[in-house]
């Protein structure tokens, strides 16, 4: 084997990847990726410096933006893809655990620009990933677990606009912050908004383009606007829940 591939071959098994795949790629492309990776990591040692804390191997794509990175706590084998906005001032800040994937474009936006409107935070647990051009607005608590897959375009919107008062603006009632929780092994669909308050169980799926706007229990699958159950994970499909 060529040596391009066996030094992307031993790459992959130190990062537990399938290395299947690199006798079907072409010296090129195996010389882009390392290439790829080196760059991001480097990027990555750059931020490295500025951070919370870190337990090691930072990779972060051009044009991310890492801002207030005192507040940014990351576990090992982190990826910050392309053009990520991650913005970690927060009250109690953005925790990525080991093995946390924020795809090209995604947003992580606790607090206002200038200082104003703190939030809360962010905190992910190992092994989840953020799709691409993905919103998360971490005003109130947002929690996900471990191995949450979020598709690309998934919204989180932890807060809601009080609204009640008839005879003031609505931007001048404030703002419940309820927080979002989605726990282990869960996957969320693209384009999915998952609003305030809820609390998504241990193996629950979302489907794409869903408005989940209640709780969701360990290992339902919902879909729809506003998002209702189709199926329970494990069950026989009924007639009905097919035709759903």
């Amino acid at each position: 084997m060529p040596l391009l591939q066996t030094l992307f071959v031993k790459v992959l098994r130190r990062a537990g990847k399938d290395s299947s795949c690199a006798s079907l790629l072409t010296r090129a492309d195996v010389a882009r990726i390392l290439w790829r990776g080196i760059t991001y990591r480097l990027r990555g040692l750059y931020y490295e410096l500025w951070l919370g804390s870190c337990k090691g191997s930072l990779f972060v794509g051009p044009g991310a933006r890492l801002q207030h990175c005192g507040h940014l706590h990351l576990g090992r084998q982190v990826k910050i893809e392309d053009g990520v906005e991650l913005h970690a001032l927060s009250s109690d800040g953005v925790h990525l655990g080991d093995r946390v994937t924020i795809g090209r474009m995604a947003s992580v936006r606790p607090s206002g620009y200038y200082g104003t409107d703190l939030g809360h935070g962010l905190r992910v647990g190992e092994g989840s990933s953020i799709g691409a051009f993905a919103w998360i607005g971490a005003s109130g608590p947002v929690r996900l677990g471990k191995q949450v897959m979020l598709g690309p375009r998934v919204v989180i919107l932890p807060e809601n606009h009080i609204y009640e008062d008839l005879q003031r603006p609505i931007q001048e009632q404030g703002v419940e912050r309820l927080g979002v929780t989605i726990e282990d092994d869960c996957w969320i669909g693209a384009d999915a908004k998952i609003l305030a308050g809820v609390h998504i169980a241990r193996g629950a799926i979302v489907a794409a383009g869903a408005v989940v706007t209640k709780d969701v229990a360990a290992g339902h699958i919902v879909g729809g606007v506003p998002a209702r159950t189709l199926r329970v994970r494990g069950q026989a499909h009924t007639t009905e829940q097919k035709v759903a």
